[in-house]
């Protein structure tokens, strides 16, 4: 191991700087990825170590400039989105001004979830929505690189400990370069998502969502021009949904998700973006029909300009961190290890998934219905 397990973010930065390839990214027994070096190919030049943000932290935490609430004012725009839209209008003004945009992306013919260059607004659709998994790198790092040596402008939008491993390879700053750091409670193996998928019989796919204007809840679509015209080939009832009661309630998380550094209100990027779940009702954009309302912090100058520039395009209202911070804990504090996350790392490498996730769904549902009772 490059750094300990318990700590390790699968950012991908070491991957990315290792000059002879000797690195590959491996699943342990849950599916979450580690780096493990090839001792034949490895130089010892010891740059993977030199790299590694959870070894050598070079990382510069920022203090929030400006608060808003933010949503478009395109409602097909928003409603296609996870949030607010906020994202999307701020990769299209990117890619408008000659710019590529780097997110996550269901990539279907591999299945897989891995980051994206986008550098045309009508595939901006591949990035869009929430991806509730660990969405892996690969090589990301040196394509984002490049692009900022030609002088491209570059808009990368990923966890903060994705970002951290970024700006950790690139060893300098950049003019070129804006960042949106999601605020996160945490990821989970795709492995666990794609075994969940084989319970339930979904062996094709080419468009999933986690979450829609309608709320939580695994969808499947044949294609994207079916998600939104609302025509779901597969909906897995979030009642019997392992995967997303467990990962909505942090218990099936990579084991560094619950230390981590990064959730608290000072952040490393130029933008933080999330729901503003914590919008006191009183609010002038307070959404009663629950349509998404995106939390936007500016972080830098850069950022609070990107900001500025959008506003003619959305619905916004200046607010506080305090009220952010209600709404949103990963803002103060990592999430938190639960009676199930025990249960599940114990049990796994023992039953598997389909005996591990029936036994799990039986405790929740048990013990729900005895609440009842003793009420």
């Amino acid at each position: 191991m490059i750094c300990e397990k318990n700590k390790c973010t699968g950012c991908f930065a070491c991957y990315n700087i290792c000059p002879v390839s000797a690195i590959v990214m491996k699943e342990d027994l849950y599916g979450n990825i580690y780096p493990k070096v090839n001792k034949d190919k490895c130089i010892n030049c010891g740059l993977c170590k030199k790299i590694c943000p959870q070894i050598n932290s070079k990382t510069v935490f920022i203090k929030p400039l400006n608060v808003y609430a933010m949503y478009s004012k395109n409602f097909e725009r928003r409603k296609n989105s996870s949030s607010g839209g906020i994202a999307t209008i701020i990769s299209e003004k990117i890619i408008n001004e000659g710019g590529v945009v780097y997110g996550a992306a269901n990539l279907f013919d591999k299945k897989s979830f891995s980051f994206l260059r986008i550098d045309k607004i009508e595939d901006l659709y591949k990035l869009k929505g929430s991806k509730y998994v660990h969405c892996y790198i690969n090589d990301t790092f040196r394509k984002v690189k490049k692009d900022l040596e030609l002088n491209i402008k570059v808009l990368f939008i990923g966890t903060p400990c994705q970002i951290a491993g970024l700006l950790s390879f690139l060893k300098k700053k950049y003019d070129n370069l804006i960042t949106i750091d999601l605020i996160c409670h945490g990821v989970s193996s795709q492995k666990l998502l794609f075994e969940e998928f084989k319970e339930f019989k979904i062996n094709e796919y080419h468009y999933i969502t986690f979450r829609d204007i309608d709320g939580f809840g695994i969808k499947v679509y044949s294609n994207y021009n079916n998600y939104k015209n609302n025509r779901v080939y597969k909906k897995i009832n979030l009642d019997n949904d392992f995967y997303m009661k467990n990962f909505l309630d942090g218990n099936i998380f990579r084991k560094n998700c619950y230390s981590c550094s990064y959730a608290q209100t000072n952040r490393i990027s130029d933008i933080t973006l999330g729901d503003f779940w914590g919008l006191n009702k009183k609010s002038n954009i307070y959404d009663n029909e629950n349509k998404g309302i995106s939390l936007v912090i500016s972080m830098t100058l850069k950022g609070n300009k990107i900001i500025e520039d959008i506003m003619k395009d959305v619905k916004w209202e200046k607010r506080n961190i305090i009220e952010a911070v209600n709404g949103n804990k990963q803002l103060k504090n990592p999430s938190k290890k639960r009676f199930f996350y025990y249960i599940y790392y114990t049990l796994y490498p023992i039953l598997d998934y389909k005996y591990t996730s029936r036994l799990i769904m039986f405790i929740r549902k048990f013990k729900s219905k005895l609440r009842k009772f003793l009420k």
